[in-house]
């Protein structure tokens, strides 16, 4: 019942996107503990993470032109069916290679085996490419959703989407892909192709004309690219939310390479045990979906955006900190729960201010700024812990990222309390 007022077509996405986040969850826990198993070198592993992240600072701009051109649809149908199709090269060369890869690697050890130079080139290219097709995929589908839900439902359906992206994606994906790494290394990758086919599954029994407005296929790339840009500079609210969340971004994305050895040379846990340790992520990114609509209603949009950061920034605190692993989940829990709740709010935002016809390019303006600093903090933060060994030791070196982002998204909330207010939400609205 409580889907039913958003309709159909709403609940074939969100089965959609149930199945693809889960895929999304179970691939980049096995992808990352994969490749700590190559190698321990942070700044390795950091390039590979900066290589799946590089197409939202390069190919972003592209893809929003895809989702305003062509049939939003199939672009999400298209887009998954190729991933799977990567996937499956993946599965095989893992299994071919199954024999020199080893299953466990010692702290402190750096495993060598016959092959190794290709596996890393091999699954950058493949992290690369995976990028692009995401970035497709993300773009369109947050350009598809008010194609197929009222306006004044946008909150309650992206609260409900990101939900099911966090239950989804942390709750099953992570522990799911612990176990599944237990039984082989290539396991989780099967099961991945399998759920991107059954979530195309679903976004095909979505029905509706889902042809662009008007006719823009012989419009020229850069001159539609253009206009996107062109709305941009004239939202001075859209772009602040793009740039503070290109900087939150950027900050959060310093920690993304030392994660897993945090977890595996601080807190010492195994495969299975990391991946319910993100269960305080998928609690808070939950909570956070559920209550976000709540929150904004009784504090106001600008005084959730606000505590949203402050949540970050106070989570972040807490990796540092700590050696506990049910601490370090409550940070995940934190950090997950703002992080949401910022989601719902801006998204929502922008959905409902920017034009249909323009969604997918302007999207991708704001994208561009949101998420294109993430390889280049990602690099940052490998590159912080390889080159701080040489004078501190592993351990602080490891915890290094963590206090530098508590420190810089404290300032960042402070600006947001004076850049990104109520009032200025308000008028947009009323100038849209």
């Amino acid at each position: 019942m409580m889907f039913k007022s958003l309709g159909t077509n709403f609940r074939f996405l969100l089965l959609s996107s149930g199945f693809s986040n889960l895929a999304d969850g179970v691939a980049g826990f096995a992808f990352t503990w994969l490749f700590s198993l190559i190698t321990r070198d942070a700044q390795l592993i950091a390039l590979a993470l900066a290589l799946g992240s590089l197409p939202h600072l390069i190919f972003i701009l592209f893809a929003g032109v895809i989702s305003d051109k062509f049939n939003r649809k199939k672009i999400l149908i298209t887009s998954r069916l190729l991933q799977a199709l990567l996937i499956g090269f993946v599965t095989v060369t893992i299994y071919y290679f199954k024999n020199q890869i080893p299953n466990v690697v010692s702290v402190g050890s750096e495993p060598e085996f016959q092959g190794k130079f290709f596996l890393i080139i091999f699954f950058y290219i493949i992290s690369f490419v995976f990028g692009i097709l995401e970035v497709t995929r993300d773009n369109t589908s947050q350009s598809f959703l008010p194609q197929i839900v009222k306006k004044e439902s946008l909150s309650d359906a992206n609260g409900k989407l990101f939900g099911v992206e966090i239950t989804f994606n942390s709750f099953l994906g992570a522990p799911l892909a612990g176990f599944l790494i237990g039984v082989s290394l290539y396991t989780p990758f099967v099961g991945v192709a399998a759920l991107l086919i059954l979530s195309v599954f679903y976004v095909s029994k979505i029905t509706g004309n889902f042809e662009p407005e008007d006719s823009s296929l012989d419009r020229k790339t850069s001159e539609m690219i253009k206009e996107g840009f062109s709305w941009m500079s004239k939202q001075v609210l859209i772009k602040r939310l793009a740039i503070f969340t290109g900087v939150a971004n950027f900050i959060g994305s310093m920690s993304f390479p030392v994660m897993i050895l945090f977890a595996q040379e601080i807190l010492l846990l195994n495969s299975v045990q990391f991946g319910f340790l993100t269960y305080g992520a998928a609690a808070g990114g939950v909570l956070g979906s559920l209550v976000a609509k709540q929150i904004h209603e009784k504090i106001g949009e600008g005084n959730g955006i606000s505590f949203a950061v402050f949540l970050f920034c106070v989570g972040c605190a807490i990796f540092y900190f700590t050696s506990s692993a049910w601490i370090f989940a409550f940070g995940f829990f934190l950090i997950s729960f703002g992080s949401v709740m910022w989601n719902v709010l801006a998204v929502s935002i922008r959905q409902e201010i920017i034009p249909d016809k323009l969604l997918g390019r302007v999207n991708s303006v704001y994208r561009l700024l949101a998420l294109g600093s993430v390889p280049i903090g990602a690099l940052l933060g490998g590159s912080i812990v390889k080159y701080s060994e040489y004078f501190l030791t592993r351990e602080f070196a490891l915890r290094l990222p963590f206090l530098i982002e508590s420190i810089c998204m404290m300032v960042l909330f402070v600006l947001s309390i004076s850049l990104l207010t109520q009032k200025l939400i308000d008028n947009t609205r009323q100038e849209k």
